[in-house]
């Protein structure tokens, strides 16, 4: 008897489901197509976004964030990564020309910017980190799901960008608690900055919308949550600081579905 051959894909939804479990439910609703170009996406953002708290030394994480520049570098050239379970299918996803490598090395550039231990305390910073990893994550996603062709459309690439940057601010307000217990001089931020940053994500979720339409795909579902959490966050800026900002496990699961039998997001 013969063992199955190794599914790269599987290794990284396996992965996702472990490590991003919302991400992972919202791929899900997709079709086949959508799994396969997402998992080995959201695999990579895991990835890099490890590797700055893997260890107390700044090299080492930027050692492991440059095998992933090298990789997405090779693959704009037409190389395909060695047999890797993240980093083959990631590379092929650049070489067919399903995703552009533009927003992944700008992802890359914000993990380099956690390995050297940058401060992002004021609004502008964090909305700017927002964008440059989860918005970042978003825009490729959306290149990976054709909701923007290879070329850009600029309307559709901004809204995409601020879908994700909106994500990354209410998936920043949900992590305040363990940010602070990591330590490496977090500090938590003022109720006013809250406010601020949840107002900013909710008139881009409004925006992406109006740009994007209502109905939605597996790459758009994966910011499902991110208006209940904003909305929350902008009425009771404490419950950011004393980590009972989220929602039920029912609520979390009821809305993804609602999202999924409707077709929208």
């Amino acid at each position: 008897m013969t063992d199955a051959p190794h599914d790269p894909i599987a290794a990284c939804a396996e992965m996702v489901q472990k490590g991003d479990p919302d991400r992972f439910m919202a791929t899900m609703t997709g079709d086949v197509k959508e799994r396969k170009r997402l998992f080995p996406l959201y695999a990579f953002n895991l990835e890099i976004a490890r590797a700055p708290y893997m260890s107390q030394e700044p090299m080492v994480a930027m050692i492991r964030l440059q095998f992933w520049r090298d990789v997405i570098e090779a693959a704009v050239e037409g190389r395909e990564a060695p047999k890797h379970d993240v980093a083959t299918p990631l590379s092929q996803l650049v070489i067919w020309g399903d995703v552009r490598a533009a927003p992944l090395l700008t992802m890359l550039e914000a993990r380099e910017g956690d390995a050297q231990g940058e401060p992002r305390r004021h609004t502008d910073q964090i909305r700017a980190y927002s964008r440059s990893t989860s918005g970042a994550l978003m825009l490729a996603a959306g290149q990976a799901t054709g909701l923007t062709d290879f070329e850009g459309n600029h309307a559709k690439d901004h809204a995409l960008e601020g879908l994700g940057e909106a994500l990354g601010i209410a998936n920043w307000l949900m992590s305040q608690p363990a940010l602070k217990a990591a330590g490496r001089g977090h500090v938590l931020p003022d109720v006013d900055t809250i406010r601020e940053l949840s107002e900013t994500g909710l008139q881009a979720l409004e925006h992406a919308h109006t740009v994007l339409g209502k109905g939605g795909n597996a790459a758009l579902r994966s910011a499902w949550r991110s208006p209940a959490i904003l909305r929350q966050a902008q009425k009771s800026p404490h419950s950011v600081l004393d980590g009972t900002l989220g929602q039920s496990e029912f609520s979390r699961r009821g809305a993804l579905l609602w999202c999924s039998l409707s077709g929208r997001w």
